[in-house]
């Protein structure tokens, strides 16, 4: 629910800050007061769209905060988290800037966002039912989502959403496959020639890279022999290594006669003398097979050649060719039972529908026996709110259906006509202000403790109407105050009598300037603001008892 506003420099506010307590809330002040000014400020905070006019005369930039408690928003928060916009708070702040360039900024949580988010969580925190924006009672879904809750369909209407999603699932795959069987005869055969092609080269794994191995070794058996010859008469020549290192053992075996060595010094120079041996001996046999052998060198590099060239047709590395083989022969396979694929892809579809089908039956007989309820419910309420001649209906019109959907067989609209003869039409079309205000009150009873949005605000509910029916307005606003938090703006003493809370509205004025403010009022407080809109300027004795007794 609505928590705590803030306003600054905002037409006719210099600064504002206003707590607001659940259950239901009026706004009352003299004509011309601007009552309507915290809701306008409000539809700014949830994205409405704003003019540079309202900044304050004198300032450069107008700002309103507005914060929620999301302890019971399971959907608000649901969408903050989708968003990344959730902290560890239960509070969710909106902001809103606008500046005298013609620039407006949004915030949530502190986080900057764009005017289509701070509109979409908005819908999620506020319902404004008026001459104002953000009347979700206006939009198709909203009323179809109404139907169903007042129904209790959820659980129905899960099911049906669940079976489309399988159907629509496999009707993609259908689809896919459909499409890849326009040329499959053309697919099938250009894998079998690549299959022929890669199984006719026969490349072994790993075969690319011993090929490269030998030809560098052929390629370079000339330098190879000539390196193990040096190295050789390096080992072995006159002073070679061989040499010096027998001549060092002569050397320490004629010093161990005299005295004891240090260490091992005789023995490792023994061990490094068979080491040389050791080597000499396998360098002699590479040298003797690093022999020149131009035929086998010709046959590695067109083997090469071979493998690179199929390896660039088919767009890859030649060391892949072995695993691509096996991709072509697993596609080829796939392909070649695609058609028991098909067969199995539309058994399911129809299972699907099937199910579907018998779901979606299900679903529309609530749905109507529903909308008759609710035609009677809201029709009965709204006569008790001076729409005497008022018809109200739900239309559940059929979907010439050529595949399911995901919310049933047919469309939902909500009806309205306001006099006897003429015919009904879409509440969005057949309703003025006053009336769509209280065709919401109406449909908010009926189907109080079934809404998703916490906080409602009415503005203009009382519009042409005085008296008892005012009194069943209150009433109404206060039923609908122990579920939800209600916020209304109303020039009705009957309205304001039944509220849990009472702001004022007024206008200060002085020579340079005009300010609004809003005031929570105490209980006399109350008696004096509701014994003004009883008996106007003059208030008497008589007009006092009576705004008493009526709160009491």
């Amino acid at each position: 629910m609505l928590t705590s506003v803030h306003i600054r420099y905002l037409v006719t506010i210099d600064e504002l800050s206003l707590e607001l307590d659940s259950g239901m809330s009026a706004l009352t002040g003299e004509t011309g007061a601007g009552k309507s000014i915290l809701i306008d400020s409000l539809g700014l905070a949830l994205g409405n769209k704003a003019d540079i006019s309202l900044i304050r005369n004198g300032h450069e930039k107008a700002e309103i905060t507005a914060i929620f408690d999301l302890t019971d928003n399971a959907e608000a928060k649901q969408w903050l988290r989708e968003h990344e916009l959730l902290d560890d708070s239960s509070d969710c702040l909106l902001r809103r800037v606008l500046t005298s360039k013609g620039r407006s900024r949004a915030f949530i949580n502190n986080t900057p966002v764009t005017l289509t988010s701070l509109t979409q969580l908005g819908e999620k925190l506020v319902d404004i039912h008026g001459q104002h924006a953000h009347q979700s009672l206006l939009k198709a879904p909203y009323q179809r989502e109404l139907l169903d809750a007042y129904a209790g369909n959820a659980a129905l209407l899960n099911k049906l959403q669940q079976q489309w999603r399988q159907w629509n699932t496999v009707v993609r795959e259908l689809s896919n496959l459909q499409m890849k069987q326009q040329d499959r005869r053309s697919q099938i055969e250009l894998l079998r020639f690549q299959i022929d092609e890669i199984e006719n080269l026969a490349v072994e794994e790993h075969e690319w890279q011993q090929l490269e191995s030998e030809q560098r070794r052929l390629s370079n058996a000339g330098l190879l022999r000539e390196r193990c010859e040096e190295l050789l008469n390096t080992l072995y020549h006159d002073n070679g290594a061989a040499q010096l290192l027998q001549r060092s053992i002569s050397i320490l075996e004629e010093l161990r006669e005299i005295d004891t060595l240090p260490g091992d010094s005789l023995e490792m120079l023994q061990s490094a003398m068979i080491e040389i041996e050791e080597c000499s001996h396998t360098l002699h046999q590479y040298a003797d097979a690093a022999q020149l052998d131009p035929a086998r060198l010709a046959s590695v590099d067109l083997r090469l050649s071979s493998i690179l060239q199929l390896a660039r047709k088919h767009q890859l590395e030649p060391a892949g060719l072995p695993l691509h083989l096996v991709t072509l022969q697993q596609q080829l396979k796939k392909l070649l039972h695609s058609d028991e694929q098909l067969d199995n892809l539309q058994l399911q579809i129809d299972e699907h529908q099937q199910q579907w089908d018998k779901l979606a039956g299900r679903l529309s007989r609530s749905r109507h026996k529903a909308a008759k309820l609710l035609d009677s419910q809201v029709s009965t309420t709204m006569q008790q709110l001076s729409i005497a001649d008022g018809r109200f209906s739900v239309r559940l019109e059929p979907i010439e259906l050529q595949q399911p959907t995901a919310h049933g067989v047919e469309t939902i609209a909500f009806y309205f006509s306001a006099n006897p003869g003429q015919p009904q039409q879409p509440l969005s079309k057949a309703a003025s202000g006053g009336e769509l205000s209280r065709i919401s009150l109406a449909i908010q009873v009926a189907t109080i403790g079934l809404g998703k949005v916490p906080t409602l605000i009415f503005d203009e509910v009382d519009v042409g109407i005085g008296g008892g029916v005012a009194e069943i307005v209150g009433n109404l606003l206060r039923r609908l105050g122990e579920e939800r938090q209600i916020l209304c703006v109303t020039h009705l003493p009957q309205v304001a009598a039944q509220a849990h809370h009472h702001l004022l509205v007024e206008k200060q004025r002085n020579s340079n300037s005009t300010q609004t403010r809003i005031t929570p009022l105490e209980e006399r407080q109350r008696i004096d603001e509701v014994a003004r809109m009883l008996g106007g300027v003059e208030m008497t004795e008589r007009t006092i008892e009576h705004a008493r007794e009526m709160l009491s």
